[in-house]
């Protein structure tokens, strides 16, 4: 017979309840830790989910509490409702904007009559939000109003935009007065341009007509009447500068693209500025390596300031040499060179070489007259007919200008 059930023979009830039986130890040693168990869970583990639950509830309490400051504090005024309008919080900058007036309990509409323009029900229930602008007194406010489902309430946020009002409103003033000196400034230009074209005209075709008279007679007079025939083209070039930029500032430019013979409109150019060469001994002259037959897409007036601007420029800064233009063709694009042998440029003038008004020497003392209009207005046109614009210049190596007109199918080079 197995071991086991020989000692449970020999059980006896003096035996059973005795400490050396195993049944009973087990039995006993169970409840102990039962026992155990219950007290650390009873006195221990209890009271630290209650002070954790009693730490986190003050937490909230304290957090209520400072937002209430907050909000209570704030600079601008804060309004809450409930969804039957009656108003349960008002701060301190919203009794100070209704000084004689019981906030708290009042309906909202009484206090702020535009809130009935809403459907506060809607925004409290689909958590929504609106702006409105109203005049209170003398000071201008924009208030949001914002739905909290949550809570069943509306919240409505203040803010005093009466200096931001007054702002705008100085701000259109000056706009409108902006416009009326733009129309008087247009207007002055291009009455002062009439009135002092007209006499330029008279004065050079009468000079053109001395010249030819005392052709071969009296060289001195001829000195003189060029020098009345360039001064008066240099005048009238000037008010051409300052209306162009008037006109490309404003936006009053109008570009008409047409097809263009680019020799025979620089051909041109360069013969009305061979008096400014002759006057200075200087040699102007053209190589032309395109076809006789090219043409370019472009806006005619202002193709030819960009080569009126640029042998002015050259002719004004070459005091001895010569200039000369070269045209030809590089992969699909007309290019054209604009050089001189004149001072050149340096490299720190040339990161502002398009700047209006801007010129190497800025002092009244200058050797070179000029308003530094002349490549702003180059740059400006470049970019209304799509061209590129290079520089390459070393102070007292002279200068070359190259414009690339693009040859592509809309633009640039046809045939």
């Amino acid at each position: 017979m197995d071991s086991t059930f020989q000692s449970l023979e020999e059980i006896t009830p003096s035996t059973f309840f005795s400490l050396e039986n195993p049944l009973l130890f087990s039995l006993l040693l169970i409840a102990i830790i039962i026992l155990v168990t219950y007290i650390y869970y009873r006195y221990v583990i209890i009271p630290m989910r209650k002070k954790h639950l009693q730490e986190q509830e003050n937490l909230k309490l304290q957090q209520a509490e400072l937002m209430a400051l907050f909000a209570e504090l704030a600079s601008d005024p804060i309004f809450r409702f409930e969804e039957t309008g009656k108003i349960i919080l008002a701060n301190n900058s919203a009794h100070t904007i209704f000084p004689h007036k019981i906030l708290v309990g009042e309906h909202v509409e009484v206090v702020l009559p535009f809130i009935k323009s809403f459907d506060t029900q809607d925004l409290i229930t689909h958590n929504k939000s609106v702006t409105y602008t109203t005049l209170l007194g003398d000071k201008y406010y924009q208030f949001i109003i914002a739905g909290v489902p949550k809570f069943k309430v509306c919240q409505v946020y203040g803010r005093d935009i009466t200096d931001l009002k007054k702002t705008e409103k100085d701000l259109k003033a000056a706009l409108v007065k902006a416009e009326e000196s733009k129309k008087l400034k247009e207007y002055f230009l291009s009455q002062i341009s009439h009135e002092i074209r007209s006499p330029l005209n008279v004065i050079s075709g009468y000079s053109n007509l001395l010249m030819q008279e005392l052709h071969d007679k009296s060289s001195e007079y001829n000195d003189i009447l060029r020098s009345i025939i360039n001064n008066s083209k240099r005048l009238y070039r000037t008010f051409d500068l300052m209306l162009n930029m008037s006109q490309l500032q404003t936006g009053k430019y109008e570009a008409r693209f047409e097809r263009i013979n680019i020799y025979a409109l620089i051909y041109t150019i360069v013969n009305e500025f061979r008096t400014f060469a002759d006057e200075k001994n200087l040699r102007l002259n053209i190589v032309n390596r395109l076809e006789d037959d090219t043409t370019v897409t472009a806006d005619h007036y202002s193709i030819a300031q960009i080569f009126i601007n640029l042998l002015d420029n050259a002719i004004k800064y070459t005091p001895l040499g010569k200039v000369e233009i070269f045209l030809y063709r590089e992969n699909n694009n007309v290019c054209v060179d604009v050089r001189d042998t004149g001072i050149g440029i340096s490299k720190e003038y040339q990161e502002k070489l398009f700047t209006p008004f801007s010129q190497a020497d800025m002092s009244y003392t200058r050797p070179y007259e000029g308003t530094g209009l002349g490549l702003a207005l180059v740059k400006l046109f470049i970019d209304l007919n799509r061209a590129k614009i290079k520089v390459n210049s070393e102070p007292g190596s002279g200068t070359t200008f190259t414009i690339i007109i693009s040859g592509d199918k809309k633009w640039g080079l046809q045939k």
